[in-house]
């Protein structure tokens, strides 16, 4: 339960206007409207390839990870693929996007409002002084009223502003009602210590109605650092609705491995089930259990079992090309302490607290995505060649499959100047112009480069 900061102005706010202020509730689904979780199925526009996936996973970083994923989309808007007859814009053939913290207001505007982004978003959300905005209000007794109520709290505060600004009161059902790609908002829940993503499936799982969520509020939550923001708190309806663990989660139960990532995942997910032990949740920064955004695909891979169950769940088990990019903007301590003997300021002590643990778990789930790709080539092509050979008349084109992992961070930059400013930008929501301008600018120097990249386009010029 939230407490009221101000108890006196609380109590005069409600005898003078009867102020009820209360961060918006998530709503129940109807027991007829429930479904059981698993992993969800993206739509597929009727324009995009379904022998092509594309996903991209943006990091945190405030405005620095944002306008850096912003640069990425910059150059998937003018870069084209001749695949199967066809000449496709890559930006047009993204699947999913998954995000953390900064990356997740250019992934959820980009999923709302498609190419509009590159006409006004740099202006409302990357060249702002969101930052300075934020602690205005603060201070502005405007917001006294509001947040002089137990229930409506700094990050409250924030997620109307970025509905001003930005969201413009959107829902997850007007993402859906776009077609475009499928996005993983993902925060962490702070009591169990985990990954929650904003999917159809982690909302089932807690009797929730996902639909109706707004975007603001999603974003809020994966981008709500400790102490500077609130929690973001969601009801836990488990319980309340019909729900079957998948079938993967009864296995693992099941199991005498208890070690098993899986076996782990299933257990993080029973405590959600009791409702009546946890009936609120309360989010924090995605970056605190993700930095990358890279571990929703990790996961839905234990989940699965192999890849070529993970591709059949998704709906890509006629893909044949697979491009994920992973979008990283890490930050880097400046290393100025070491040459003084006087011990560090607070603040850098605090900053290095934070990052080591960041980077260093970012350096660990790079290293399981790139584990996780080195035999998934050639598991998909021989489950499905065997799958096709049992239920189709033809096999040709069964073993047909490749993918491509492309790693867009500051240390592809080549001078080690330019690598360091990049990363020792501030992780706020304010920056001026000529940074926003140089990040946009590194994006595109380092993905056009990439020899990853390259590959890949070579590889479709072949189709």
């Amino acid at each position: 339960m939230r407490y009221s900061k101000f108890p006196a102005l609380g109590l005069l706010c409600t005898l003078l206007v009867g102020c009820t202020a209360h961060y918006p509730v998530n709503q129940p689904y109807s027991p007829a409207d429930a479904v059981g979780a698993g992993i969800s199925q993206p739509k597929t526009a009727e324009t995009r390839s379904d022998s092509l996936l594309v996903g991209l996973a943006f990091s945190g970083g405030g405005t620095r990870a944002a306008a850096f994923a912003y640069g990425v989309l910059e150059v998937l808007a003018e870069t084209y693929v001749h695949w199967e007859g066809r000449e496709l814009r890559l930006l047009d053939e993204i699947d999913v996007i998954s995000s953390v913290s900064g990356g997740s207001f250019t992934a959820a505007y980009y999923g709302l409002f498609g190419d509009r982004i590159f006409e006004d978003y740099a202006d409302k959300f990357l060249y702002r002084d969101v930052e300075g905005h934020l602690t205005w209000s603060l201070l502005s007794p405007v917001s006294w009223f509001k947040l002089g109520s137990a229930r409506y709290d700094r990050s409250d505060l924030a997620a109307d502003y970025y509905d001003e600004i930005l969201f413009e009161g959107k829902t997850f059902a007007d993402l859906h009602a776009r077609n475009g790609p499928r996005l993983n908002i993902n925060a962490t829940e702070i009591a169990l210590g985990v990954q929650f993503t904003f999917d159809p499936a982690q909302f089932s799982l807690i009797c929730s109605d996902y639909n109706k969520f707004p975007v603001s509020r999603a974003v809020t939550a994966s981008s709500a650092v400790p102490i500077l923001f609130s929690t973001v708190v969601l009801r836990n309806y488990a319980g309340t609705c019909p729900f079957e663990f998948p079938p993967w989660a009864k296995a693992a139960h099941a199991s005498a491995d208890s070690s098993s990532r899986s076996a782990h995942l299933a257990r993080q997910m029973a405590k959600y089930a009791d409702s009546e032990a946890k009936p609120y949740i309360h989010l924090y920064d995605g970056g605190l259990s993700d930095n990358l955004g890279v571990r929703p695909f990790i996961n839905r891979l234990s989940m699965a079992g192999n890849s070529w169950q993970l591709a059949k769940a998704m709906g890509a088990a006629d893909t044949h090309r697979m491009l994920v990019i992973v979008v990283n903007a890490q930050s880097e301590l400046s290393d100025e302490f070491q040459k003084s003997d006087v011990n560090l300021s607070l603040f850098d002590a605090i900053s290095a607290s934070s990052s080591i643990p960041l980077n260093e778990y970012s350096f660990e789930s790079l290293t399981l995505l790139r584990l996780a790709f080195e035999g998934l080539s050639a598991q998909i092509i021989k489950e499905r060649c065997k799958e096709w050979a049992e239920t189709r008349r033809s096999t040709q084109g069964c073993d047909d499959f490749k993918v491509h992992l492309v790693e867009v961070d500051f240390d592809k930059l080549p001078e080690k100047e330019r690598r360091q400013e990049m990363k020792r930008l501030p992780t706020s929501f304010r920056l001026s112009a000529k940074e926003v301008d140089d990040l946009r600018a590194s994006a595109r120097e380092i993905i056009t480069s990439s020899k990853d990249f390259q590959e890949f386009m070579r590889d479709m010029k072949g189709r």
